[in-house]
């Protein structure tokens, strides 16, 4: 039943983004990126996984129609993780080793921090895009971990949740041997190049997306619950120290007598 709901979920994606009613990302104001007129970018994105353990996926498909590109291009995926949410650097590495998903992050990530300790960050992401006759494509699997929040009050005697929204990220171009950034000045960036040392420049591409971002619900702790949780921690710690004193107390006893 699990299968068949994801399944949905997933040709629903695919007819919204078919049918144009999927989400415009970075849509051009203006005519002064030519190339952009003949390749159109759709990108499928979707969040899974138990607990605070998930992992985004994200599938892209530039397809070329005026527009002819090099066999050798890549792309860097910047994802904004939000305050709420962390990647774990250590698996980031292990994940490089075993599929060669390259990753940069140029900030300090403390993977203990609560949510209300924490701010967002970037991830950046290397991906070379694979020909497939007019079509270049690609996919991402980041895995993310949830983090603490402050305890909230139940509202509709549901226990209470925290909503984390991880907005869509922005998509850069770069191919080698082309100068892609002729006649496009309104869409040039500079970014990191594929070794994440250099600086490059890049095209920001503008793309069509199944969902306006992600949403991951997290169950907080009850605040309603704040005194009951206060008294009996108190009770049980008290209840530790006296039998702690006693017990030393016996011992210290115990060795006079001796």
């Amino acid at each position: 039943m699990e299968r068949l709901g994801l399944l949905v979920i997933y040709l629903f994606s695919i007819l919204s983004l078919t049918y144009g009613q999927g989400k415009s990302v970075g849509v051009p104001t203006d005519e002064n990126c030519p190339i952009l007129d003949g390749i159109h970018v759709s990108v499928l994105r979707r969040i899974f996984g138990a607990g605070f353990h998930k992992h985004i996926l994200s599938e892209f498909e530039l397809m070329l129609t005026s527009t002819i590109l090099p066999e050798r291009c890549h792309v860097i995926v910047e994802e904004t993780i939000p305050r709420g949410a962390y990647v774990d650097p250590d698996e980031l590495r292990d994940l490089e080793e075993k599929s060669g998903l390259r990753t940069h992050v140029p900030a300090t990530i403390s993977t203990e921090k609560a949510e209300f300790e924490s701010e967002a960050f970037r991830v950046l992401i290397h991906r070379n895009l694979d020909v497939q006759e007019n079509l270049r494509v690609t996919k991402i699997m980041l895995p993310i971990k949830m983090r603490y929040h402050r305890p909230a009050p139940s509202t509709n005697k549901d226990n209470p949740t925290a909503i984390v929204k991880i907005q869509n990220p922005r998509i850069l171009l770069n191919c080698q041997g082309e100068d892609l950034t002729d006649n496009c000045s309104s869409r040039i960036v500079t970014g990191y190049c594929s070794n994440f040392e250099s600086k490059c420049q890049y095209i920001n591409l503008p793309y069509k997306v199944n969902v306006a971002g992600l949403e991951v619900s997290v169950p907080v702790g009850n605040s309603d619950h704040t005194s009951l949780v206060v008294a009996v921690t108190t009770l049980i710690t008290c209840g530790g120290t006296i039998y702690l004193l006693i017990t030393m107390y016996r011992n210290e006893t115990h060795s006079h007598t001796d």
